[in-house]
């Protein structure tokens, strides 16, 4: 197998740059753990991000400044996030993930975007009406893990 890197995530403790043995857009994975209770959001400005549950449990709701265009009651319901569970922000999306009693564990990806799928300053070729522009903030990328955390 030439060229086949293994890397055991769980040992590593931090994000590893596929960009180092891939041409393709993944940028950085991980493995991520929140304790039980504990909260991150997670914002597509500028890449894509790609979330599954290895293990534990929790939520994903939309940021409190946000509300869901076409079903504003649902602005306090949430994605219940189990182990298995998938889930995928695409170009300007965000959500907030909360671990439930057990913590929650997910894979992290982190995924470039083409300039020419990125949003332009030009109007004509802008955001649509109501959507948020680009803030202009770095991307979010796995985070190392603190001191202690288990993978």
């Amino acid at each position: 197998m030439p060229g086949t890197v293994i890397t055991d995530l769980r040992r590593r403790g931090s994000a590893v740059d596929p960009g180092c043995l891939l041409a393709g857009p993944l940028r950085a994975v991980g493995l991520q753990w929140l304790e039980p209770g504990r909260s991150a959001e997670v914002t597509a400005e500028g890449v894509e991000h790609a979330l599954y549950v290895t293990a534990g449990s929790g939520l994903a709701t939309l940021p409190e400044d946000v509300v869901h265009p076409d079903h504003p009651e649902r602005a306090d319901t949430g994605l219940p996030l189990v182990e298995g569970t998938a889930v995928v922000l695409p170009l300007g999306a965000r959500t907030v993930l909360t671990a439930g009693t057990a913590g929650l564990e997910y894979f992290h990806a982190v995924l470039a975007v083409p300039p020419s799928a990125e949003p332009s300053a030009e109007p004509a070729a802008g955001p649509a009406a109501g959507e948020a522009e680009a803030s202009g903030e770095e991307p979010d990328e796995p985070e190392e893990p603190e001191e202690g955390d288990q993978r």
